[in-house]
């Protein structure tokens, strides 16, 4: 009988490894993509890398300027600070002639020996087929300065102005020529500490038909911005700090606005869209105002968060007609005075105003003493909040008005599933250990009392 004879092949053994990669073996264009996210004075450092780098970091389309990181060994604010940013930025400038510069950013406080320099550097990048431009220009101590830097629009040549996709400018001057036909691509414009007339403003919003992204902080108009034509692409707004009368504009993609300061007549027309405000103003608010503006100027906002102090001098239940119909989220932060801290129940307003709302915060601050177990508690009529599943509150420092307002929500709250209290002592301020103990105790013994035994 033979033998099957059994063969082994020993073929060669392959071990896998991980290739590597070394960042000189990237194409050109990657590597230029990789720098261009680093800081300029990082990007030039990467020559000791390897030599490849040495012509590629100067071929970056994107340029940076930041006075802390170009002239970081240097005094800030000192002449030798001044002139070597000057500098730096000329040199860099000088070895992009003749490529595209896509993005300008020059980040340094004014001043006026870096004038006439700005200038040149904006006209370079104007020839350089520029698409965004930022001069944040603002200097360490602003208040009262008048001298802002006055964009030179003529610069900005036919195909600048059509190329043009984002703009920042921050303690400028715009002064618009007549005829201006605006920027027409332009997605985001960021305005801060900008000198500009009502008109001129005015003007360039109506013929910025693509803007998706505006804000403008501290614009002292003294006067009201109307803009003519709908911005029908418009999705975010800010407007903060500026000294303005009233806001009409027409922005039916809006789906995200801020307002802070002074509170002023604002209309943002037809917005389906808009789901989420932040409004942080300074103005003495009361709820009537508040539930009879809001819902109308906001009808389908979603996620709301108002700052204000409030004064509380109303009936207990406000009666209103106008609702937040799609809100789900509400934030409220209030500063409330000690004369008004009994009268806290009748924010539960803001919840009859807002049927679907499914997660409320409360931050209080409050003057006021710390409820005493023997007076009574006010009530209101049953009101179902039959959304409402989460309920934060912080700044609870135990006052009889913030003590009703708990017990009404949470007995007219069937779905509640959450409930958060951050407690704080008699001034507002977060409470240390011993502090949370102890109102963790008297917090127990208010809410049997008043609650389960009332």
């Amino acid at each position: 009988m033979r033998k099957r004879m059994r063969r082994y092949y020993h073929g060669p053994v392959i071990k896998k490894t991980r290739t590597k990669v070394q960042f000189a073996d990237l194409p050109d264009d990657l590597l230029s993509t990789v720098l261009s996210k680093l800081p300029l004075k990082e990007a030039a450092r990467t020559v000791i890398l390897s030599s490849k780098w040495n012509n590629v970091w100067r071929v970056c389309p994107k340029l940076r300027f930041d006075g802390f990181t170009v002239c970081s060994d240097s005094v800030f604010g000192g002449e030798q600070y001044t002139q070597k940013f000057i500098d730096n930025v000329n040199a860099v400038m000088q070895k992009h002639q003749c490529m595209v510069v896509e993005e300008l950013v020059i980040k340094f406080g004014f001043d006026h020996r870096v004038l006439d320099h700005i200038n040149t550097w904006v006209a370079f990048a104007v020839s350089s087929r520029m698409e965004s431009l930022a001069l944040d220009l603002v200097p360490a101590s602003s208040p009262g300065r008048t001298d802002q830097y006055r964009l030179p629009v003529e610069l900005l040549d036919d195909g600048c102005i059509f190329r043009l996709r984002h703009l920042q400018l921050s303690f400028a001057c715009l002064e618009l020529p007549p005829q201006f036909s605006g920027f027409p691509n332009l997605r985001t414009l960021d305005l801060h500490l900008l000198r500009v007339t009502r008109n001129d403003l005015q003007d360039m919003l109506s013929n910025c038909i693509n803007l998706e992204w505006f804000s403008m902080v501290r614009c002292h108009l003294n006067d009201e911005l109307t803009v003519a034509r709908p911005l029908s692409n418009l999705r975010y707004l800010r407007v903060a700090h500026c000294k303005i009368t009233r806001i009409v504009l027409h922005a039916v993609e809006l789906k995200t606005s801020l307002f802070y300061g002074r509170l002023y007549p604002i209309d943002l027309g037809h917005t389906p869209k808009l789901k989420h405000t932040f409004l942080n103003t300074y103005s003495l608010l009361t709820v009537e105002h508040a539930l009879t503006v809001l819902p109308k100027v906001l009808p389908s906002v979603q996620d709301l968060t108002l700052h204000a102090h409030f004064t509380l001098k109303m009936p207990l239940l406000m009666e209103n007609p106008c609702k937040f119909s799609q809100l789900k989220y509400l934030h409220l932060k209030l500063s409330i005075g000690h004369r008004e801290a009994g009268n806290i129940l009748s924010l539960a307003s803001f919840l009859r105003a807002a049927p679907s709302v499914e997660k409320l915060e409360m931050h209080f601050s409050v003057l006021a003493f710390a409820h005493c177990v023997s007076e009574p508690i006010k009530s209101l009529p049953r009101c179902p909040h039959s959304y409402l599943k989460n309920l934060r509150i912080t700044g609870f420092s135990g006052t009889t008005g913030q003590l009703e307002f708990l017990v009404h929500v949470v007995e007219n709250a069937p779905a509640l599933k959450i409930l958060t209290i951050k407690g704080a002592d008699s001034s507002g301020c977060d409470l240390d250990n011993e502090g949370k103990r102890r109102f963790t105790l008297k917090f127990r013994e208010n809410w049997r009392e008043n609650t389960f035994m009332g």
